[in-house]
């Protein structure tokens, strides 16, 4: 990419406070100071909506505060209309709620989901991650790959404090701003698939 698409705007929304896309050209945050809910809908996004109610591990034990559940949706919502990318811990249960593609699925419409692995952009453990692709062309993303060492995970996690388990890499950050920056509205994607008289679809999904 270059231009135009390497300075497109993007919004990350439900981002933490201090994280690592602080600083990134044309990318604006919306933390729990900058409500989310107040993003007007001009650009792609990222999203990292609140996990705790949706996880298949701890869900039941999770106090999620008020409204978060509802933020979630709200998030899916975006990124289906303005494009980009959800993130969330593995086996999250917000995919079978809300309706998203499974990672493996064929993409539909511009849509699909893939595990990644965010050792590859140098967290300290695996931390398997899924991502849900609204406006993208499978095709166009590239994960990296690396190599992780069997046996770390429990013990760098025991030693990890709660900011640093849930801090996303500033490489990775990177990544998702690059691929965000491919995506497409619903609007434009309704507009070639009416243009071509077919759905918009890519390859089969990791």
């Amino acid at each position: 990419m270059s231009g135009a698409a390497d300075t497109k705007i993007i919004a990350v929304l439900c981002a933490r406070h201090k994280s690592n896309y602080a600083g990134m050209l044309g990318v604006e945050i919306y933390d729990k100071k900058r409500d989310a809910r107040t993003f007007s809908g001009d650009c792609s996004v990222i999203a990292h909506p609140p996990c705790r109610s949706f996880s298949a591990f701890c869900s039941k034990q999770a106090k999620p505060e008020a409204g978060e559940r509802e933020l979630a949706f709200w998030c899916v919502d975006q990124v289906r209309e303005f494009g980009g990318i959800l993130e969330q811990p593995a086996h999250s249960m917000l995919w079978k709620l809300a309706g998203l593609p499974m990672p493996g699925d064929n993409p539909r419409n511009g849509n699909f989901s893939m595990e990644v692995w965010q050792c590859w952009w140098g967290f300290p453990q695996i931390k398997r991650t899924w991502l849900f692709f609204s406006g993208i062309n499978l095709k166009s993303v590239r994960t990296p790959l690396t190599l992780h060492a069997n046996g770390r995970d429990r013990r760098t996690w025991q030693l990890m404090s709660t900011p640093q388990r849930s801090t996303t890499p500033r490489a990775f950050c990177e990544w998702l701003v690059s691929v965000a920056r491919m995506a497409e509205s619903s609007s434009f994607q309704e507009t070639i698939s009416l243009r071509t008289g077919s759905a918009v679809t890519g390859g089969k999904a990791l």
